[in-house]
């Protein structure tokens, strides 16, 4: 009899054992399982349209990373943050002209002629559908422009020295509505506000287009980088307007975009 109680005594003491340690093995993965560290981004860019994609991307890649983007608007100061302060850096750094191209800007001398039609870009793309980015008809070379009655060019401080004539403008397109000149440099989005026809022309030389680059810190910042380079991220450029640096994104549906695109020299992702 003690010989079966010392038995029975056994078994109740593993079955308890195994008991125990079954919840335990199955907390074990989740405890040792570390979540995955926030990627901080800084943005140095002004332009609303640049950051509406990088909010855009940023949540898609929190969907299919499983890893929290910490997107921040910056100021200049920031940049000057000594990596050896003690201060909190990011992962990555957006800013213009700087680094790894990830979108592009573009503008064209927009010259008024009233015996134009008038004529608006496109509409970009309704949010959330990819629009179809496949290479269509290059534009047609556009003529010289017709410097006729063109005395000064009204003009953004970035591209002064791009077109003769130049005259700085806070507000080119509202200037130029109100007729204070006869031509200006303008993005897309701001020659479609002009209550009147005109002629688009690129700008001379290389102006006209200015990268956004990216700057990354750390691996992960590197990670959300790559991101930004992919298909679907350059494709969703277009629904803001924005220009790829490796996909034709606009057609001769959209004639001034389709103008500066034709400026930029598309360089295939891992090309």
């Amino acid at each position: 009899m003690r010989g079966k109680a010392v038995i029975a005594l056994l078994a109740l003491a593993l079955t308890a054992a195994v008991a125990m340690g079954i919840p335990r093995a199955l907390k074990s993965p989740a405890r040792e399982r570390q979540p995955l560290r926030p990627v901080r981004v800084w943005s140095l860019e002004q332009d609303p349209a640049v950051n509406a994609w990088l909010r855009a991307r940023a949540a898609a890649y929190e969907k299919q990373s499983g890893c929290r983007v910490y997107l921040r608007r910056a100021e200049q100061e920031d940049a000057q943050t000594d990596r050896h302060s003690g201060a909190v850096l990011p992962d990555a750094w957006i800013r213009p002209g700087d680094g790894d191209t990830v979108a592009l800007r573009g503008w064209a001398l927009i010259i008024r002629d009233d015996h134009a039609a008038i004529t608006t870009p496109a509409p970009t793309s309704a949010l959330f559908i990819r629009p179809t980015a496949l290479p269509g008809p290059s534009p047609a070379p556009a003529p010289p422009p017709d410097w006729t009655g063109v005395t000064a060019v009204l003009t953004p401080a970035l591209w002064m020295d791009a077109v003769p004539g130049a005259v700085f403008s806070r507000d080119p397109a509202a200037d130029l509505a109100r007729g204070r000149a006869q031509a200006a440099v303008l993005s897309a989005e701001q020659a479609a506000s002009l209550p009147f026809g005109f002629q688009a022309h690129p700008l001379p030389e290389e102006a006209g287009i200015l990268a956004v680059g990216g700057q990354a810190l750390s691996e992960p910042g590197e990670a959300f980088l790559r991101f930004l380079r992919t298909d679907d991220s350059q494709a969703a450029l277009k629904n803001y307007g924005l220009y790829s640096p490796v996909l034709p994104l606009y057609g001769p549906d959209d004639p001034i975009r389709s103008l500066i695109q034709a400026r930029i020299s598309l360089t295939p992702a891992g090309g």
